[in-house]
C-alpha cells in the first residue's frame, strides 16, 4: 500500500512540475508596438434621434512631430427609414507633448480555447473557455501626453413625433483636447520551445466640440429637438489588441472603440466598434 501512495505521490508531483510554465525575456521594447494603422471596421452609434449600424474605417499614420488621426463612417441603417445615407467624417492630429516610460506588468497570451470544457446547468450546455497567460513582472510601457484637433462632420436623420416626416441633421466643425497613449511589447520564449509577443497599444482622448452648423434641413421634424447652443463634449477609448506580427495574435489584429458624449440637437450618443488594422506601422 505504501509503494502505491508513494507511486502516486510521485505522479501528482511530477504533472504539477510538468505544467509549470517557465519563459525568458527576449526583447522589452514598447517603441516596437504598432501603433498607426488603417481599421475597417463595424459598429453602432446611438443617439437621441436614432440608432444607426455603420461601416467604415479609421487611421493613425505618423509624421516626423506629428500623428494624423482620421474616420470615416457610413450608415448603412439609421433607424428613422431603415435607409442608409447619413454619414461621419472627421480628421486631425495629435501632438504628442511629453513621452515617459512606466514600469508595470506586460500579460503574454499563450492561448486561448473557447472550448477547453463544457458544463451543465439547469440542463442546458454551456462552453467553458481556457485563457492561458503569463505576467512579465516591471515590463516597459511607453506612455505619450499630448493636444489634438481637427475637423468633424456629421450627418443624421431626423424624423416628427407623428413619424410622418423625415429630416437631415448637419452637425460640422470642429474639436480640440487632449489625448494619453500607451503602448507595451515583450517578446518571451515559452519553456525554451516557442516564442510568444506581449504587446498593446491604447488611447483615451476627452474633446470639446465646436460646432457652429447645428441645423436640421426640414424644420417640420423638429418636434422633440431641442437647440441648445453650438458646443459639445465627447470621451473616447481604443484598443489595438496584438499590435505586433509574431506567431500568435489574440483576436487577431482587432481593433476596439468606444465613445460617449453630448452633440447640440442630437443630445446624449455612444458609438462601439470593432475593427481590423491592416497596414501596421510602428
Amino acid at each position: 500500500m505504501k509503494t502505491i501512495l508513494s507511486l502516486i505521490l510521485c505522479f501528482i508531483i511530477s504533472s504539477a512540475i510538468g505544467q509549470q510554465v517557465t519563459y525568458q525575456v527576449l526583447e522589452d521594447q514598447p517603441e516596437k508596438a504598432y501603433s498607426k494603422f488603417i481599421a475597417p471596421e463595424f459598429g453602432m452609434d446611438y443617439n437621441a434621434t436614432a440608432l444607426c449600424i455603420y461601416v467604415g474605417a479609421n487611421a493613425r499614420y505618423g509624421l516626423s512631430a506629428l500623428d494624423l488621426e482620421g474616420a470615416f463612417r457610413y450608415d448603412v441603417y439609421n433607424g428613422i427609414d431603415g435607409l442608409g445615407g447619413t454619414f461621419l467624417v472627421e480628421g486631425g492630429g495629435f501632438l504628442p507633448l511629453k513621452s515617459f516610460n512606466k514600469q508595470k506588468d506586460v500579460p503574454v497570451i499563450l492561448s486561448y480555447n473557447p472550448y477547453a470544457d463544457t458544463k451543465y446547468e439547469n440542463g442546458k450546455k454551456y462552453n467553458i473557455e481556457e485563457t492561458k497567460y503569463i505576467k512579465v513582472p516591471d515590463g516597459q510601457y511607453l506612455n505619450q501626453i499630448g493636444v489634438r484637433g481637427g475637423v468633424h462632420y456629421r450627418r443624421l436623420g431626423a424624423q416628427d413625433m407623428s413619424y410622418t416626416t423625415t429630416s437631415d441633421i448637419n452637425l460640422a466643425g470642429v474639436y480640440l483636447g487632449g489625448q494619453f497613449t500607451s503602448q507595451a511589447y515583450v517578446k518571451t520564449r515559452v519553456n525554451n520551445d516557442v516564442e510568444r509577443i506581449g504587446a498593446g497599444f491604447s488611447r483615451f482622448y476627452g474633446d470639446v466640440l465646436l460646432l457652429p452648423v447645428s441645423d436640421i434641413a426640414n424644420p417640420a421634424a423638429n418636434e422633440g429637438l431641442t437647440a441648445d447652443g453650438v458646443f459639445g463634449w465627447r470621451v473616447g477609448f481604443q484598443w489595438y489588441v496584438s499590435p505586433h506580427d509574431g506567431d500568435y495574435r489574440f483576436l487577431g489584429p482587432s481593433v476596439f472603440t468606444t465613445e460617449i458624449g453630448k452633440k447640440p440637437l442630437t443630445g446624449f450618443n455612444f458609438n462601439l466598434s470593432w475593427g481590423f488594422a491592416f497596414m501596421s506601422k510602428r
